[in-house]
């Protein structure tokens, strides 16, 4: 019997694992991609996709049904992976300062290499990288990335106008304003080992980043 989402989610509010690893199924490969996308990561992306979905069935009882379910979980995989690059940024800024000291001017080399999508999104403050990612990559409505960022829906288009003028300009020229690639594929998929039950099952694996 197939279930809707709204039983789904009435049945994982009552523990039930097949619930859970249905609600996963449907969901990860999105949740997945946002956050390789975010981190530039597998493995990070990976161990904070499991994150989310541990997060997401603990707190299950606050899920109202206002917004689509996954729209919720967008939510939480986007609040953790701001929380990661905050705490990355603190660690390589004090490297770069390190690397200033020694660092040859190739300012023009650099000027004529031609910048990757992936790079320029990298480069981008992490809250222009994630409303870009969600408008253009997830396809998600202004309203949905309201919910999502938890932010007033006039202020969705004023924000996204201003991280695609950045990404323009760390672009340059010659590009054109958005490039999708393919969408990238959970490298997990399929392994029930460790994706199958992916809420309260046990806590996810050590990955060593210092994260609490």
């Amino acid at each position: 019997m197939i279930l809707t989402e709204s039983e789904l989610v009435a049945r994982c509010r009552q523990g039930d694992r097949e619930a859970q690893r249905e609600l996963y199924s449907q969901t990860s490969e999105r949740i997945y991609r946002l956050l390789l996308r975010m981190t530039g990561n597998q493995d990070t992306a990976f161990d904070l996709a499991q994150d989310t979905y541990l997060r997401a069935f603990a707190r299950i009882d606050q899920f109202d049904g206002r917004s689509a379910f996954g729209t919720w979980l967008y939510r939480i995989a986007v609040t953790e992976a701001l929380q990661f690059l905050r705490q990355e940024k603190r660690f390589r800024r004090s490297l770069q300062e390190d690397a200033r000291e020694t660092a040859v001017d190739s300012s023009s080399e650099q000027t004529a290499a031609r910048m990757d999508v992936n790079e320029a999104l990298a480069a981008l403050e992490p809250g222009d990288r994630a409303i870009l990612l969600l408008r253009y990559q997830e396809g998600q409505s202004y309203r949905a990335i309201a919910e999502t960022l938890e932010c007033e829906e006039g202020t969705v288009a004023s924000r996204l106008n201003r991280a695609r003028n950045r990404f323009r300009g760390i672009l340059g020229k010659g590009y054109a304003p958005w490039e999708e690639g393919e969408a990238a594929e959970h490298p997990k998929k399929g392994d029930t080992g460790r994706a199958g039950a992916p809420a309260a099952a046990g806590k996810p694996a050590s990955r060593g980043r210092g994260r609490e």
